[in-house]
Order: C-alpha cells, then sequence, then structure tokens
C-alpha cells in the first residue's frame, strides 16, 4: 500500500473480496501500525470494514456528501450502489469541482 501511495497520490484504497468491497484504507489506518509490523500486516487487519463506513449513494448531493465528511471529519467517502462500489468521492475534488463551478456560475 505504501508503494501505491507514493507511486499514484491516491489517499483511499478499497479492499475487495470476490469482487466485493469489504472494505477501506487510507493512510490513517496505515500510520496506526508501526512499521516494522508492515511485512506482517494484512488489509484485512487495519482496513475500515464495509458495515463501519459512512458512505452515500449516487443520488446524494455534492453538498450533502460534503456536509458528512464534515460532520464525521473523513477526507474520503465511498458512494456505494445496491452494495456495490461506485466510485470514491474526496473532499478536496469536491471543493475543487464546487469553486469550478462556482466560478463558472459568476
Amino acid at each position: 500500500v505504501e508503494q501505491e501511495l507514493l507511486r499514484t497520490g491516491r489517499r483511499c484504497f478499497v479492499v475487495l473480496e470476490k469482487g466485493e468491497i469489504t472494505g477501506l484504507v487510507t493512510p490513517h489506518e496505515i500510520k496506526q501500525i508501526d512499521r516494522a509490523k508492515w511485512p506482517f500486516t494484512t488489509l484485512n487487519d487495519i482496513m475500515r470494514p464495509l458495515e463501519d463506513l459512512r458512505a452515500v449513494t449516487p443520488e446524494a448531493s455534492l453538498t450533502s456528501a460534503l456536509e458528512l465528511m464534515s460532520r464525521y471529519d473523513l477526507n474520503q467517502l465511498p458512494v456505494i450502489s445496491n452494495g456495490h462500489l461506485a466510485g470514491v468521492l474526496s473532499r478536496a475534488e469536491i471543493l475543487s469541482y464546487l469553486q469550478t463551478h462556482a466560478e463558472f456560475r459568476g
């Protein structure tokens, strides 16, 4: 995961098992593990399980997603549709979109 973080700059990794989302790993979870234990730690050991995740549906407004992120101090928010991962929203992406949208609306 560390290599992927550094290579891609992504801040959120979805954990899948047999094509189904089972959890999420972010830098927060990774930092909780002593570096010496990394070779022996699995994603299942550190992921936030699906049932513990805050999520939105594709129909949710960006404003409600941002409010949820603010309320629970989240930087990423999974988008779940019919029990399947449709995507992951980031706080930075939402704010960037809203800023661009506001610029073009004048």
